[in-house]
């Protein structure tokens, strides 16, 4: 199902090649900024909240340098992802304790729990290759960043 690839949820201005933020809070607001200029979410503070009650309850820094911060947003009609790097990194309670350098933040709509899991998972399974995140880490523009994407999505066909 194409509506769940990443590469068709990011475009180019959600894409923030090197956050400004040094802190969690920092990078969800400045993710949620790029998603808020689009006009796609109109309760920030309350997504924010919302995220930083998540983060938490479990942390979503799942290790190699990643994290996947996600809700549900009431009201929202389709999944909005952001993604944010920092090359030296931000602290997001890892579970190998190391600094998160890629966030994709993603909001889920409610009604849409499996597709939500889906995306995730597969999300997951690609940023465990090094190659994968190294190659993300060192793209010049957001156009390379999506090219990265699309050419590891080619492999789950």
């Amino acid at each position: 199902m194409s509506a769940s690839k990443l590469s068709n949820l990011l475009a180019p201005g959600r894409i923030r090649l090197e956050l400004k933020a040094r802190k969690k809070e920092e990078a969800l607001a400045e993710l949620l900024d790029l998603l808020e200029s689009e006009g796609k979410i109109q309760n920030r503070q309350d997504v924010l909240e919302a995220l930083l009650e998540r983060e938490r309850l479990a942390p979503t820094g799942i290790g190699s340098g990643v994290a996947i911060p996600h809700v549900f947003v009431e009201g929202l009609s389709e999944t909005l992802v952001a993604l944010g790097m920092k090359r030296r990194g931000i602290g997001f309670n890892s579970i190998d304790r190391k600094p998160a350098r890629l966030i994709f933040l993603i909001l889920g709509p409610e009604n849409q729990a499996v597709g939500h899991l889906q995306l995730l998972s597969r999300m997951a399974r690609h940023l465990r290759d090094q190659e994968f995140r190294n190659a993300l880490l060192s793209a010049k523009d957001a156009q390379e960043v999506l090219g990265v994407i699309k050419g590891v999505e080619k492999e789950d066909l």
